[in-house]
């Protein structure tokens, strides 16, 4: 395994530093200081290795995240085969009549040595939150406020008494926005999503999405109101980006569809190709955990694919249902949220993989319809699942000294 940083974690890794790193490279990671995750960890945890119990709190700091992956990889071993300060410079296959093997090009950053190895297989794990999508605002020239992303977003503090505009209701866009509530005069969150019907604080409200910069500190909103800002921060999300793959790998991005892949996950046009991690608005650690393990009975042989016809048609099928019966646009055909619960057991059925507990699936929905009605202190809950790692269903919520079955 090759990692361009000096520890595991990725975007887990907090720092206070924007722009470049050490290493005059993107800083990699989005997290800012204070960040609590939104899903509680009794969620998030691969089946094999529980967040510990001592936390009671459901929603844990960034640095616990980070300590629960560094833990993990001591458990079982993993420093002897990471490669840390290695940057990967280019992925290129290398087909023959029999198989397709894997020239990998890396950059060790401590010496700058560069070499290059032969593989049988890649798995590409490179996340997809640290190159920010920038929307093009017209006559954003105009502004004279801070104006910045959510990828270098840190402390509520450089805010203070601030109006502050923010693009974006996901959950970036809403979790920042509940922070900077405490801190700055007025926050406006700016989206065209369906209103959000949870509580918010006084001094935030919803904007329609912005149309145009006005002025110096005026915006233009899509339903012709106006609103004044001295700062503005976008959470528009992230882009998909492999600028280390060849063309010959034949993986391309097109509206934020990255393609082609067979479940989110295989490449059509070279199987011994994955790329982990690429759904979003999804229980990370557990669906990994079923990608990987698929993937790693596929390249045994331990599971087949279907013909390079019939996974190109799946994908296509899985796009036409999305746009027919949830009039959702091809740039968001990765988003999952309450379709990965299928996708989950189709992945554990096509492996013959255990799946992962319905504890799992019943606790992220509590906790959605939970942070729908109550965005503020939805946080603050503690849940704990019944039986053997949550196959029995069965959630409790802590109230009052003691838990009560949802």
């Amino acid at each position: 395994m090759y990692e361009q940083a000096n520890s595991v974690g990725g975007t887990w890794v907090f720092t206070e530093n924007i722009g470049k790193d050490q290493n005059g490279l993107p800083v990699h990671s989005s997290m800012y200081k204070n960040l609590r995750t939104n899903l509680p960890k009794e969620v998030m945890a691969f089946p094999d290795f529980p967040f510990p119990e001592s936390n009671q709190t459901s929603f844990v700091h960034h640095s616990e995240v980070l300590d629960y992956l560094e833990t993990y990889k001591k458990h079982f071993g993993l420093e002897k085969f990471i490669s840390f300060h290695t940057v990967v410079s280019r992925v290129h296959p290398v087909v023959t009549e029999d198989n397709t093997k894997w020239e990998v090009t890396t950059k060790c950053l401590k010496t700058e040595l560069v070499e290059t190895n032969i593989f049988d297989s890649v798995m590409v794990c490179n996340g997809h939150y640290s190159v920010p999508v920038i929307p093009k605002i017209p006559g954003i020239e105009q502004f004279t406020g801070s104006f910045i992303h959510s990828h270098d977003y840190r402390v509520p503090e450089d805010y203070q008494g601030e109006s502050v505009l923010i693009l974006g209701g996901g959950a970036s866009g809403t979790d920042i926005c509940i922070e900077l509530s405490k801190q700055a005069a007025q926050v406006y969150l700016s989206h065209n999503n369906p209103l959000l019907t949870t509580r918010l604080p006084t001094n935030v409200a919803q904007v329609k999405g912005v149309e145009r910069c006005i002025g110096p500190g005026a915006f233009l909103l899509g339903d012709g109101s106006k609103v004044q800002a001295s700062a503005v921060i976008l959470a528009t999300g992230y882009e998909y980006t492999f600028p280390f793959l060849s063309e010959s790998c034949k993986i391309t991005v097109q509206n934020r569809r990255v393609q082609a892949l067979f479940k989110h996950l295989v490449s059509v046009e070279h199987p011994s190709m994955c790329f982990v991690g690429i759904p979003v608005q999804i229980c990370p650690f557990p669906q990994f955990d079923l990608q990987i393990r698929y993937f790693v009975k596929l390249i045994t042989g331990q599971v087949k694919l279907p013909t390079r016809a019939e996974m190109l048609a799946d994908s296509e099928q899985e796009m036409e249902w999305k746009k027919n019966n949830l009039q959702m646009p091809e740039k968001y055909f990765h988003k999952m949220g309450a379709l990965q619960w299928k996708y989950n057991k189709e992945m554990a059925e096509l492996g013959g993989l255990k799946p992962i507990p319905q504890g799992v699936e019943n606790l992220y929905n509590a906790v959605h319809e939970r942070r729908k009605s109550n965005l503020p202190d939805y946080k603050k809950d503690s849940y704990s699942l019944e039986g053997e790692k949550g196959f029995s269903g069965n959630i409790f919520v802590h109230e009052k000294g003691t838990y009560r079955k949802i």
